[in-house]
């Protein structure tokens, strides 16, 4: 330090942190300098003598002026909230920008009865919404500031003082948590720290590269019960001392106020962990440290693999040339490879970041690895959103098209990635909401789903097959007509395959189509379908066939929107129930087997649920407000796109999945034993 100081002795005192931490690599775990620690260092040695500082620069500070009522955020629109926590799909919103922090910050400080504080060191805030309304409904923080010492606390972690130094940053404190007053929904509390509670440990590690392993909260007992703290799994551990001075100086006992400690863990051996009486690689025994690397390099010695990924590296390739000399000949910048590796960028960055950003990231990228792109300099991000108007987004469903074919014929007739000899798919619709632009008639065309929401909707329907796990077809439409769509991936299947659905999708035009292109189908059964189909469920057979249709009268309906249905058929339905828990479920087959029993059905059905967990990562990064398009073609391109990096993902991880254990036998389960996630 003496050496810096002399080598640079006008530096300012900042100047001099940031100097010192570059030095001596002084980070956060998420690699930014800790500048503030080290500025109180150098407070401390100038007090004791041992290093001379430049002299503080006295400075005004002026006090901000209270904000003006006109200035405040104003949410509380008119819309009536209310009913129970089951009519609305919560989520969390992490605050990102500057423009979100504020409304945050003044929110909090107009409603919670604490105010608001400035957080000092690493912190997370999140605004929680409810899909399809614009403003959110609450608050909620966590920060790494927590308290120094708390006698309760300690005790129960069990560790010393030189532990709890050590290991103070692993704790979170869950210091605001806000629901605005005029929202009246009861459990909406626990259900949002429910779903923090299961983000927090991946964002945390994200944002500052560590995962924290406990998160603490104080109630007061005067102004609550912590009933929703009870409710989200929190803790009770003790009570706080009342005494919350920093300072040696302690507070009058009248002013003192003894707060219950909650506490909630984030993984499973936080004790142990807090003490250091183990390190967190030997929590898992059965993942040994060079797992990855092991599977790695046999991924790489396998010849048949790094022929697949040539063979589908070949056929981008003869895409990219076709759409050069047909669709992108008038631009002389910007060739195909460009455009599908830029959008691939695109969907994984956040919207606030510029075309101009992501291009020169892709520059770098593109030198780094050796790719030959059309540009070697800085493409004008004008240049690059002309050219984009001229790639169709159809271009990702190719791609993930002739990916498939391929990768077919390595996994054709395999037991393990069948189910009774035969393919088996189930098809999944989502409503996704877009940027208001898409209502224009120029844009879209796009629906507000009801009169109270700000975001219009779009629905993506995808047929996928399991075991497989990957997206075979995928559509994206401005109506909400699901069975419509289900018709349309029909034609991307085989005679002979499977298709599962759940409730809501059995129709006459959607039997009709699987039995003209000779494809099975299983269906979950709703009253109010078909006649038949309520006879049976009201009825007290487990297991009955029957020959279903409507009546002359629905049928003339049906056929002026179907009108390829040439004349009234019934088609033969295996219909089953069966009970798990509580509640029962009612299954139709277009599989006339007795051999295929209703346990059978049972596990295909509800395998096509475990699928969906796949799509829960995707699904969340495709927020509505998040798309970097603002027109029906740039944000379909965004869709397919990133279902097609989940598409090569998955055909990676297959393989690296059957190399964990090549005796692994599947015994017609829908689930592997090992399972790996690149």
């Amino acid at each position: 330090m003496a050496k810096i100081k002399i080598a640079g002795p006008n530096l300012s005192r900042r100047a001099l942190a940031n100097t010192i931490c570059e030095n001596f690599e002084w980070k956060t775990p998420a690699g930014s300098l800790k500048v503030n620690s080290c500025l109180s260092l150098l407070n401390k040695l100038e007090k004791r003598g041992e290093v001379k500082l430049k002299p503080l620069e006295k400075r005004v500070h002026k006090p901000k002026p209270p904000k003006k009522e006109e200035d405040l955020f104003d949410i509380t629109d008119k819309a009536d909230i209310k009913g129970s926590i089951k009519d609305y799909q919560v989520f969390l919103k992490q605050i990102t920008k500057g423009d979100q922090r504020e409304e945050w910050n003044d929110l909090v400080q107009r409603y919670h009865y604490l105010g608001y504080k400035k957080m000092f060191g690493s912190s997370i805030k999140y605004f929680i919404h409810f899909n399809g309304v614009l403003n959110p409904v609450g608050c909620i923080s966590f920060t790494c500031s927590t308290t120094y010492r708390q006698k309760d606390r300690d005790k129960w972690i069990g560790w010393s003082d030189e532990q709890r130094v050590q290991s103070l940053n692993w704790i979170l404190n869950n210091n605001r948590m806000l629901i605005l007053p005029w929202i009246k929904i009861q459990n909406l509390g626990s259900k949002s720290l429910s779903i923090a509670l299961s983000n927090v440990a991946n964002d945390w590690e994200v944002k500052f590269n560590f995962k924290p392993l406990l998160v603490e909260t104080y109630v007061d007992p005067i102004r609550f019960t912590g009933a929703m703290y009870k409710s989200a799994n929190f803790i009770r551990i003790g009570q706080s001392s009342g005494n919350y001075r920093l300072d040696s100086i302690s507070l009058p006992k009248e002013k003192q106020v003894k707060k219950d400690i909650y506490i909630f863990p984030l993984d499973p051996n936080y004790k142990q962990l807090l003490c250091g009486k183990f390190k967190a690689k030997t929590l898992h025994k059965k993942r040994p440290a060079n797992h990855f690397d092991n599977c790695l390099k046999k991924f790489q010695s396998n010849q048949e693999e790094l022929d697949l990924w040539e063979k589908i590296q070949y056929e981008i390739v003869l895409i990219c040339k076709r759409i050069d000399t047909e669709e992108l000949k008038q631009s002389r910048q910007v060739n195909a490879l460009t455009m599908i590796l830029a959008i691939y960028r695109i969907v994984f960055a956040n919207n606030f970041r510029s075309y101009d950003s992501i291009l020169c990231d892709l520059i770098d990228n593109a030198n780094t690895h050796g790719i030959k792109l059309s540009f070697k300099q800085k493409l004008l991000p004008t240049t690059f959103c002309e050219a984009r108007k001229r790639f169709k987004a159809d271009t990702f469903k190719e791609i993930n098209t002739r990916a498939l074919g391929i990768y077919e014929q390595h996994i054709d007739k395999r037991e393990a990635y069948l189910w009774k000899g035969r393919r088996v798919f189930a098809v999944d619709g989502s409503k996704i909401n877009l940027p208001r632009e898409t209502m224009n008639e120029d844009k879209g065309k796009y629906r507000l789903p009801c009169k109270h929401a700000f975001y219009p909707q779009g629905l993506l329907s995808c047929i996928y097959r399991l075991k497989v796990k990957v997206t075979y077809d995928v559509t994206f439409a401005n109506t909400m007509d699901e069975q419509s769509e289900a018709i349309t991936h029909l034609k991307a299947l085989k005679p002979g395959d499977v298709v599962i659905y759940d409730r809501g999708y059995i129709s006459y035009a959607l039997l009709y189509w699987h039995n003209r292109l000779n494809i099975d189908a299983v269906f979950r059964l709703k009253k109010q379908s078909f006649k038949q189909i309520n006879e049976f469920i009201k009825g007290s057979r487990d297991d009955n066939t029957t020959e279903i249709g409507p009546s002359k009268k629905t049928f003339s309906n049906i056929k002026k929107k179907h009108p390829e249905i040439e004349k009234l058929e019934f088609y033969p339905l295996r219909m089953m129930k069966y009970q798990i828990g509580n509640e029962s479920y009612y299954i139709g087959s277009t599989i006339i087997d007795k051999n295929i029993t209703i346990s059978d059905y049972s596990e295909a059905y509800h395998a096509r649920w475990g699928h969906e967990e796949l799509y829960k990562t995707l699904k969340t990064h495709l927020d509505g407000i998040e798309f970097h398009g603002k027109c029906e073609e740039f944000i379909k391109q965004e869709l397919f796109a990133a279902l097609g990096i989940l598409t090569l993902n998955r055909i990676m991880t297959n393989y690296a999945e059957e190399l964990l254990d090549e005796n692994e036998t599947f015994n017609c389960s829908f689930e592997r034993k090992r399972k790996v996630n690149f």
